[in-house]
């Protein structure tokens, strides 16, 4: 919320030259039923590109999941299950979700099915699955491959295996010490490989904003 009290909203855009992502803050495991939503935006159809990736998935790591918008299928989910490779099932969407518009994707897991909707509405397909689902080092919109061009935002993993959700929403690792405070309450922002070329600073004193060259933008009163 802005001084003239209109919310905004403001995205980092991933840019796949930069290998811009976000990472696990810690380890998440899911044993049973479970829910991951994301807000995407982009509009690369030529390409696939990650939602979710690792390493760790091409270690042949057993309930390691990689989740990506195959061209030209749409949404692609892999489940590795150990030395013997993975299973896939594709829900498709590819041209619905990369439209440029904010598009909200779920993963959804219930009694052993997991099933995909676009903006609520159910992708086709699904696929029978009651091992953990382990997330041990997970890149959302980067990883070896496939790297997102585009808005990945909101990112949100909920276990529904237990008598109450347990969600945990996602932050930008700061095992990088690229972080800032914003004037927000000095709320901490943090980012991943993004050049500080490419980031601004701004302070705020009285009616204006003052970026890190000393120049000063009119706050409306």
């Amino acid at each position: 919320t802005n001084l003239l009290g209109v919310v905004s909203r403001y995205f980092v855009t991933l840019d796949p030259v930069l290998n811009s992502h976000y990472e696990l803050a810690a380890p998440i495991t899911f044993s049973g039923d479970f829910e991951i939503e994301f807000e995407v935006s982009g509009q690369d159809l030529t390409s696939d590109q990650a939602l979710i990736d690792s390493s760790v998935f091409n270690k042949l790591v057993a309930g390691e999941i990689l989740l990506y918008i195959d061209n030209p299928n749409g949404l692609d989910l892999l489940i590795c299950d150990g030395a013997n490779g993975f299973t896939r099932q594709t829900f498709g969407g590819q041209s619905e979700i990369l439209n440029s518009k904010l598009n909200t994707i779920s993963l959804n897991r219930l009694n052993g099915v997991i099933t995909s909707k676009l903006n609520s509405v159910q992708l086709g397909g699904s696929i029978t699955n009651s091992e953990t689902i382990r997330f041990s080092e997970k890149l959302i919109g980067g990883g070896n491959s496939r790297k997102f061009n585009g808005i990945i935002a909101n990112a949100k993993f909920t276990d529904q295996s237990g008598a109450s959700d347990v969600v945990t929403t996602f932050k930008l690792d700061q095992a990088t010490a690229n972080t800032e405070s914003s004037i927000e309450g000095n709320n901490s922002v943090d980012y991943i490989n993004i050049p500080e070329a490419n980031r601004d600073s701004y302070t705020l004193d009285g009616s204006t904003w003052t970026d890190a060259a000393g120049n000063t933008i009119e706050v409306p009163s």
